[in-house]
């Protein structure tokens, strides 16, 4: 394979990773107790994002659609010249306000040449169905409080709104399970390509003294994720806010600060 194929080809494989930091942050009886309840249904919303990887520019739109009552999709697609990913969740919201995870499918096109990934949630039968280009690769046992990698961000930002400070959710990803824990690290304004915003800083807990991952989410803008940054070694992946409406409304930026802003 030439050299500028290889490059091409890493540079869309990091655009794959950068999507899936971007997703790591968005009932019955049967859900745990310590999943929080949200008193208000969710937020829909479509955001702008620009991000930096490598050194290459990339675009990336999410948004949160309500399909029928109920029933809400939450995508993600990011793309430039050499490819695009595309994400998305479909899922249940009950009447007590709880997450049900019900389809996630990830595709990836590099070149014309596609990748797809799919999870199909019974929750009737307990099981989950992963499907790998088309075929049937896995059946997981699912459980109660189970998310995808897209509800298990919302379920984060419903859980700051409730002013939880440490989080845990198990998460299926790849027909894998996962675990996935976050903490509040402090409240901040932060500089935005919008204007100063009120932002609280989260951090994933890793067991990688070389890794950080960290996100900054707007407090006044039911916690949208206004900031994203990884690193790893010398190696950085960054992703920025540009612009979101949320419910309608634009999102726009503090009248006065006084603060340092970062």
């Amino acid at each position: 394979m030439p050299y500028s194929k290889l490059a091409a080809t890493a540079q869309i494989t990091g655009l794959s990773k950068l999507l899936l930091l971007l997703l790591m942050f968005t009932t019955s009886s049967a859900f745990s107790q310590n999943q929080s309840i949200h008193p208000f249904p969710v937020s829909l919303y479509k955001a702008n994002y620009s991000a930096q990887l490598s050194g290459l520019k990339i675009n990336a739109v999410q948004k949160l659609e309500e399909l029928e009552p109920g029933i809400y999709r939450e995508s993600l697609s990011a793309k430039n010249f050499i490819g695009k990913v595309d994400e998305q969740s479909i899922f249940k919201l009950t009447a007590d306000q709880q997450l049900y995870p019900t389809e996630y499918s990830y595709i990836r096109s590099v070149f014309g040449k596609d990748r797809s990934e799919k999870q199909h949630f019974d929750w009737q039968t307990s099981k989950v169905h992963y499907h790998k280009n088309g075929s049937a690769n896995k059946e997981l046992e699912l459980k109660a409080g189970f998310q995808d990698m897209i509800t298990h961000r919302l379920q984060l930002r419903r859980d700051l709104s409730a002013g939880k400070q440490v989080f845990s959710y198990p998460v299926i990803s790849r027909g894998k399970l996962k675990q996935y824990d976050y903490k509040v690290v402090s409240e901040q304004i932060l500089q935005t390509s919008i204007g100063p915003l009120n932002t609280v800083k989260v951090e994933r807990v890793v067991d990688d003294a070389n890794k950080t991952v960290i996100i900054w989410l707007a407090t006044d803008w039911d916690y949208l994720i206004v900031k994203l940054q990884q690193s790893k070694g010398k190696d950085g992946h960054y992703l920025n806010l540009q612009s979101a409406v949320i419910n309608d409304k634009a999102i726009t930026p503090l009248a006065n600060t006084n603060e340092n802003q970062l």
